[in-house]
């Protein structure tokens, strides 16, 4: 009895250590399928430091085509013609408060295109932008007190120096294109904000021409006084290349909407061709003379590094469609540009005379990834 007791449990052990083991086994397939299935919220994650934040669109060209439109106004500051309100001490009556005359600033459309694409690197895309925008402005003014608005060379022949005059007028065109190639990256720093630095090459050709025209101005000549009018033209050509960079934010209210804040500096390498032409013309035909003098004809080339600045603000909307395939964008805002000591006007009494040249307005601007 015993010996058979014992032949039992020999064989019975094995298989319960079996039985234990298999159950081991199993248990442990099953918490590993149930990990896959259910994977748990403690378990770390890797994630990019900076998440790309595109546009990218799903199985597409990854190019992109944007236009903008532009109502934007250009001035050079200080910019004058005339003065009025000013006289000798034996006139009479004596002049009442002057201005200061500008030509009248308007503004203009204008307009820009792009085309961009994206790299498959590092989320990095690259962007082609042409600007374009052209002003013409003028003024004129009518008064017993004008002055000139900026030093006038006296012609030989007179005896007198420029006395007030009766008419002055002006006119000012700009002839402004840019273009700007680009590389940057967008990437999320939070969930609600998205960064987009970038670098490149900024190129422009600008021409700006400046007449000025002032009417019946009595000079004394040989004993006698003769009306003339006199014209000054400004010639200004100048184009460049430099280096740019600056930085892109969108601050996102949702996943549609945000508002945007853009910024760039630009240092530019700019060719300059200057020319100034004063000349002063008889009025009075009945004399037997004719006086067409020119009193200053002076052109000079320049080669000068310049800073640009700009800046833009305003409000986005975005959004995929066609199942991520292609992407719109929408946007309206704020924008200005300044060209520091950009316009350089050939003067008498200084070498030049600086003046910045701004344009700022408005930019509406539209944008299709496919």
């Amino acid at each position: 009895m015993k010996y058979a007791l014992t032949v039992c449990l020999a064989f019975l052990l094995p298989c319960m250590g079996l039985r234990g083991e298999s159950e081991i086994r199993m248990r442990n397939i099953e918490n590993r399928m149930d990990a896959l299935e259910h994977p748990s919220n403690t378990q770390p994650t890797h994630h990019p430091i900076t998440p790309c934040a595109g546009p990218k669109v799903r199985e597409g060209m990854d190019l992109n085509l944007s236009a903008s439109f532009l109502y934007w106004t250009a001035r050079l500051d200080t910019l004058t013609y005339a003065k009025t309100g000013m006289t000798n001490l034996l006139a009479n009556p004596s002049p009442n408060k002057g201005e200061v005359q500008s030509v009248n600033w308007t503004w203009d459309p204008g307009f820009k295109v792009a085309l961009g694409w994206n790299f498959c690197h590092g989320c990095w895309d690259m962007i082609l932008e042409y600007t374009w925008f052209y002003t013409n402005v003028g003024d004129s003014k009518r008064s017993q007190f004008l002055q000139p608005g900026f030093e006038i060379l006296t012609p030989a022949f007179a005896t007198t120096t420029i006395p007030n005059f009766e008419k002055a007028h002006a006119h000012y065109d700009l002839h402004y294109q840019v273009g700007d190639l680009e590389i940057g990256r967008n990437f999320y720093v939070s969930r609600s904000l998205k960064l987009r630095p970038f670098i490149g090459i900024k190129g422009t050709w600008q021409k700006q021409d400046y007449n000025v025209f002032y009417e019946t101005l009595p000079l004394q000549v040989a004993m006698q006084q003769l009306l003339f009018n006199y014209s000054a033209r400004f010639d200004h050509s100048v184009w460049g290349i430099g280096v740019r960079g600056g930085l892109n934010t969108s601050w996102q209210f949702s996943r549609i909407f945000s508002l945007y804040g853009n910024m760039a500096f630009s240092g530019l390498w700019l060719h300059y061709d200057t020319d100034r032409k004063d000349q002063f013309n008889l009025i009075d035909t009945t004399l037997p003379l004719t006086v067409e003098r020119t009193t200053v004809n002076i052109q000079d080339h320049l080669r000068i590094i310049k800073p640009v600045i700009e800046l833009a603000i305003g409000l986005r909307a975005e959004t995929y469609f066609g199942c991520g395939r292609y992407h719109f964008l929408l946007q309206a805002g704020w924008e200005t540009q300044i060209w520091l000591n950009q316009t350089l006007l050939i003067s008498l009494n200084d070498h030049y005379d600086r003046f910045d040249l701004t344009l700022q307005g408005l930019t509406i601007k539209a944008r299709f990834d496919f």
